[in-house]
């Protein structure tokens, strides 16, 4: 008996050994991770897609406009996070730039394209011709496209480099790690229809006359305030390091307005740029490994930072809270990574095809009400420039008897866009992303979330997520209340006053089918292409020399906008793709010798350029704040030639001023980013200042005289408190008082003590 006792523990301890064998057959596979990016910018001279006002015209570049994508792979499944720099996704756009992918192992079912929705990206590339269209305005009378005008170069061009943008991603993949965080962001955004959103709890007011304080559940029930992140880690070697973050949160693109006719990424480009920045500066990741922030948009239909904000500068400062955000759910996510996540999706494509939902039948036909063609409250459209009436909550007296699109005043203009769209529910760990394709508003964006997370719960979700503005464009969706209400959002909800329970309960079927391991409803026959083919001529590549017309001033306090002019080919077809075409360069000491190096580019936020009709080409730099003083130029490397600038010097700048603060106490403030809270005529110079300043300096010194004896002094925490007894006389003379970077006040300051 003795002898068998060991036997018999050490069949017990086979069998132990077996189970977590097993299990470890049935768990996840090991996840890999890759990251890539492609140029999307055209050449200038397309109209704004968002605005669609004829006076809306790219005539230069900002920031570049990108294709991100993150590639995620389990075992031999995978799938692509997309976003892109533009106001919307064409459907057929998308399928043919994964079907160029076909070859390794993309298609568009798994696919998920969000674009940020900024309004200076451009039209003429969607596969539905109103979606290309463009009114007139007073303006430019003559200058208009009713009819919706595809440009092939422009179709062929964005297919081509959205491909290579997930191929790129796809080359780049390796054993990694993903982990989800969220965040608040309650102090950024308001809901632009109000009124609408009213309705959602049966308040029923004129236009104009609510607000966000009469929402029974208060402000935060009027916005949605979650930003949500998917950290993505990849193994360099040993070491595990962040080359992706894929984050989503409801905000329009309309910080910049119609005014500023360059190409730009809006908001979304500082909190972006903000972000790869961070995480390359913190982990010191190898040149040769890219960092990509893909960040898309939600349910924005009403949800906006650009009611009260207007311009590039402001358009910055709303980045980099976003960006703030982002990174500390970024942080909060490291405790929770997975290297063998529940990985999953489901995708289909459903009809708006007069089918039966629970709040009634969908309109077979797409309609717009008049609201749409007055705009929204950031920026109104050329109905509104003629009629001075924004049509917002009107409707017809009675509705048309069995019309889905109810007592909605209907444009008679028919309308030429997608009658199916795809939808997607995918699962990441414990969270489920729903791809909603167009514009939903955060309320709609509520109980789609609610309904899908209700639907996949058996299945272990925990949480939802829209991806809005995902792999196809078909204008809004509203609840059926704020349909009733009939504002801009409801007149841009195409399918009628259903059309939203239709995606909800479409969602709600894949999510259940995630859930249930079983597959997706079938797939409504359709061809989102609308025909158009992915073939074109590929764009010119400008000019083969180039000559200077213009050079900066020798001499440029920081906080300048020093520029430089040259003779090039129209239309940007000079810029290179993915590379820099105007660089900045510091003339800086290398031992014994001095050398030229790069210090900001237009690959950044910086630098802007234009061009026009005759190809003369300006560029513009913002001097930041903080940069060396020295000398600098530009250089322009185009596709076939370079031209430099002659040099200039960079000295520190005497444009703050010395304010004063309580009794004994002064701040030395720095010259206000302008922000345009005007957008009518005329509209300034939208290009006056390109990024956000704080309002005072935090730290730096002073040299002031208190009843004529000198004093040196240090400042922090923005304040400087002069001791003196009281009747004292303070003199701070110009450049008195300096930031932490030599920026003083160009103007003297006199004041007695109390």
């Amino acid at each position: 008996m003795i002898r068998r006792v060991p036997r018999l523990v050490l069949v017990f301890a086979l069998i132990l050994l077996a189970l977590p064998a097993t299990a470890a057959a049935a768990s996840p596979a090991p996840i890999e991770v890759g990251v890539g990016r492609a140029d999307i910018t055209p050449p200038t001279g397309y109209y704004m897609m968002g605005w669609v006002r004829s006076d809306g015209v790219i005539q230069g570049q900002h920031t570049r406009l990108w294709a991100r994508v993150i590639v995620l792979k389990q075992g031999n499944r995978k799938l692509a996070l997309v976003a892109e720099d533009l106001n919307g996704i064409p459907g057929g756009m998308m399928k043919q730039a994964a079907d160029a992918d076909r070859d390794i192992g993309f298609s568009e079912q798994n696919v998920l394209d969000s674009a940020s929705h900024t309004h200076a990206a451009p039209t003429s590339f969607y596969n539905f011709s109103t979606y290309n269209s463009v009114f007139m305005t007073l303006r430019s009378p003559t200058q208009f496209d009713l009819q919706g005008t595809l440009d092939q170069r422009l179709y062929a061009f964005m297919v081509g480099r959205l491909a290579l943008a997930i191929r790129r991603a796809n080359a780049n993949l390796s054993r990694g790690a993903i982990g989800w965080g969220q965040v608040s962001i309650d102090n950024l955004t308001q809901n632009r229809s109000i009124e609408a959103h009213l309705y959602d709890h049966g308040i029923h007011l004129p236009y104009g006359k609510g607000s966000a304080s009469l929402d029974p559940d208060g402000f935060l029930h009027t916005i949605d305030h979650e930003g949500h992140v998917l950290r993505v880690d990849k193994y360099i070697g040993k070491r595990r390091v962040p080359v992706g973050i894929w984050s989503t949160f409801a905000n329009h693109g309309t910080v910049n307005k119609f005014q500023f006719t360059y190409y730009n990424e809006d908001h979304h480009g500082a909190a972006t740029h903000g972000v790869e920045g961070a995480l390359r500066r913190r982990y010191r990741i190898p040149r040769s490994q890219d960092v990509v922030a893909v960040y898309g948009n939600s349910d924005e239909g009403d949800q906006s930072s650009g009611l009260n904000r207007s311009g590039p500068a402001a358009a910055d400062y709303v980045g980099r809270v976003e960006a703030r955000a982002f990174l500390q759910a970024w942080k909060d996510a490291g405790a929770h990574m997975q290297r063998r996540p529940a990985f999953d999706w489901r995708w289909t494509r459903m009809c708006f095809c007069g089918q039966e939902t629970a709040a009634g039948p969908v309109a077979d036909r797409a309609s717009f009400g008049l609201a749409e063609f007055t705009g929204s409250e950031e920026g109104r459209g050329p109905l509104y420039d003629e009629t001075r009436v924004p049509f917002e909550g009107d409707h017809l007296p009675v509705g048309i008897p069995n019309d889905p699109q109810g007592d909605k005043e209907q444009a008679p203009i028919p309308l030429d866009v997608p009658k199916a769209v795809p939808l997607m529910t995918v699962r990441l760990g414990d969270r489920l992303i729903a791809s909603v394709p167009g514009e939903m508003t955060e309320e709609m964006g509520r109980r789609v979330r609610a309904a899908v997370v209700q639907a996949a719960a058996p299945g272990g979700i925990k949480a939802a997520i829209v991806s809005g503005l995902a792999n196809e464009y078909a204008d809004y969706f509203t609840t059926p209340e704020e349909y009733d209400a009939q504002h801009y959002e409801g007149a841009a909800t195409v399918y009628g006053r259903a059309s939203s329970v239709a995606l909800e309960e479409a969602l709600v079927g894949l999510a259940s089918a995630l859930a249930a391991g079983k597959p997706a409803p079938p797939a409504y026959p359709y061809d989102p292409t609308n025909g158009v083919s992915p073939a074109g001529p590929a764009f010119p590549t400008g000019a083969t020399r180039a000559h200077v017309m213009a050079q900066p001033s020798p001499l440029v306090g920081r906080l300048r906008h020093p520029e430089f002019s040259w003779a090039g080919a129209v239309r940007g077809y000079d810029r290179p793709l993915d590379t820099a075409f105007v660089t900045i360069q510091r003339l800086q000491r290398h031992g014994k010798h001095r050398r030229w190096r790069s210090v900001d580019s237009d690959l950044g936020l910086n630098v802007l350029w234009r061009v026009d009709q005759n190809g003369r080409y300006t560029a513009r730099w913002e001097v930041p704040l903080g940069v060396a003083t020295g000398h600098y130029r530009f250089v322009v490397t185009a596709n076939h030639y370079r031209v430099v600038s002659r040099a200039f010097r960079v000295v520190p700048t005497s444009a703050l001023s010395v304010t004063r603060a309580g009794i004994n106490g002064v701040r030395l403030a720095y010259p206000a980013a302008i922000a345009h809270e005007n957008v009518g005529d005329p509209p300034g110079d939208w290009t006056a200042d390109l990024t956000y300043r704080p309002q005072f300096a935090s730290s730096g010194k002073a040299v002031i005289r208190v009843n004529g004896k000198r004093r040196r002094l240090r400042f922090r925490k923005g304040l400087l408190v002069i001791r003196a007894k009281p009747g004292s006389r303070v003199m701070i003379p110009a450049r008195g008082m300096r930031d932490r970077h030599g920026n003083g006040n160009g103007a003297p300051l006199t004041f007695t003590t109390g």
